[in-house]
């Protein structure tokens, strides 16, 4: 028998952050199904319906099939391949067919409306939204040759941002000091990728999806914006057919690299992240979960809007005032009070300072002294905690191992095993982070 609310997650890479959401859902008492790759965390949440393996050929027929199949009424969508892959299957499905009705309704349902898919795939056309709203920006424009390369450089101080579309998780982001790196960056974010790069990704990562992708060898655009001197920070919103519902901003305190993702956020509330939250979600009639990217001026404190992640991104899982974003979602849209939050996951609420787990185990102890952040280990998960502190899926073959003791410095940091991760959890509670329950239990 079907439950009276269906969830229906979809994921085409191996970020575990996507695991969080998933036990927001299940202890709401939705029912969750999940379309993934083999080896995701996901698999590892027992309570989910059924689990599909994500296609590298055709998703866009799979997609389709699976949400006539199990007409779900959400779709979450892990990524931004998948929200590409939605926006796809939106435009293919034919509304003269009761299938193609059932997969449209159901995608603007969970995204917003069809109109303003556009904009979630090209950075520049939502900055010039917000703009025009009087949300700071920094300057921006689109490079189609190397001659905008050298005109951008001569007519803006750098150091410059280069970003290639439909690119995330800092991948496709550049940063440029100088004119020489500038064009060298351009030149390769605007080529297809070298098939030497991509065999590198199927071989080290075993992502044939990234690897499907190169293959197709086609040319995406780049934008130039101007460096904002400071730290990130970024707002998660919950919304519904263009009314937020939600928010949770946080300022980031420690990240991946130059370019990467947040180990350590601190949870903070900001009119200027609200207000570009606001304008985005009534500009573009959007639903379901999105994010913004800011960064802090150093000099001025003031919130510069940088690009939107239209996906649930990683902080959608955390507690703050009593709830989080995904259960207030759940109880708008449902029209009634959600199930109970554990009393493990309300402490949270109570905690500005928090280390994301795992991601924090990409992170080097010895600059984390003095940090009295939460670490948020899912403990009520055994399972998924064992498997969270092993190497992500796509890094645990030999040639990836060969390939980190030849290339020491990853730019995200080096993958770690087992033994690692737990002396590395060992240090850092030793330099001040707590958690909620004691190591010894592994």
């Amino acid at each position: 028998m079907k439950n009276d609310f269906t969830v229906l997650i979809v994921s085409s890479v191996w970020w575990s952050a996507i695991t969080r959401a998933a036990v927001e859902f299940l202890e709401s008492g939705v029912e969750v199904h999940a379309i993934c790759p083999a080896g995701h965390p996901l698999r590892c949440l027992s309570a989910i319906r059924s689990i599909q393996t994500y296609p590298y050929v055709a998703p866009t027929a799979a997609l389709a099939n699976a949400i006539a199949q199990l007409r779900p009424d959400l779709i979450i969508p892990a990524d931004d391949r998948v929200v590409v892959t939605l926006h796809q299957v939106f435009s293919e499905a034919d509304p003269t067919t009761a299938m193609g009705r059932l997969c449209r309704d159901t995608i603007e349902r969970s995204l917003g409306r069809h109109e303003y898919f556009a904009y979630a795939q090209t950075r520049l056309r939502l900055i010039d939204v917000l703009r025009e709203q009087g949300i700071p920006t920094p300057a921006a424009a689109n490079l189609a040759t190397m001659e905008d390369v050298r005109r951008w450089c001569a007519a803006t101080p750098g150091p410059w941002v280069l970003k290639r579309d439909r690119s995330w998780g800092g991948s496709g982001v550049v940063i440029a000091d100088t004119q020489q790196e500038a064009e060298s960056s351009f030149h390769r974010l605007s080529q297809p990728v070298r098939m030497i790069c991509a065999l590198r990704v199927l071989l080290a990562d075993r992502d044939i999806y990234s690897f499907m992708d190169a293959t197709a060898r086609h040319p995406l655009p780049v934008m130039a914006q101007a460096h904002v001197t400071g730290m990130p920070a970024n707002i998660m919103v919950a919304c519904w057919e263009g009314e937020v519902i939600g928010t949770l901003g946080v300022n980031v305190v420690s990240y991946q690299g130059r370019t990467g993702a947040a180990t350590v956020i601190e949870i903070t509330q900001s009119a200027d992240m609200e207000r570009a939250a606001r304008v985005t979600c009534a500009a573009l009639k959007l639903s379901g979960f999105f994010g913004l990217d800011f960064v802090r001026c150093a000099k001025t404190g003031t919130y510069h809007f940088i690009e939107m992640n239209p996906r649930l991104t990683q902080i959608g899982h955390l507690c703050h005032g009593g709830n989080t974003l995904i259960r207030r979602l759940l109880q708008h849209v449902r029209g009634r009070a959600q199930v109970a939050m554990p009393a493990a996951a309300m402490e949270l609420h109570e905690r500005t300072l928090i280390a994301l787990f795992p991601q924090i185990l990409r992170t080097d102890p010895d600059t984390m002294k003095n940090a009295s952040a939460w670490i948020d280990i899912p403990w009520r998960y055994p399972e998924l905690v064992e498997e969270l502190l092993r190497r992500p899926w796509p890094r645990r073959g030999s040639v990836a191992r060969l390939e980190e003791r030849l290339r020491p410095n990853m730019p995200y940091g080096k993958s770690v095993d087992r033994g690692e991760a737990l002396g590395k959890l060992s240090t850092l509670l030793k330099t001040g982070m707590v958690t909620d329950m004691p190591m010894a239990i592994l």
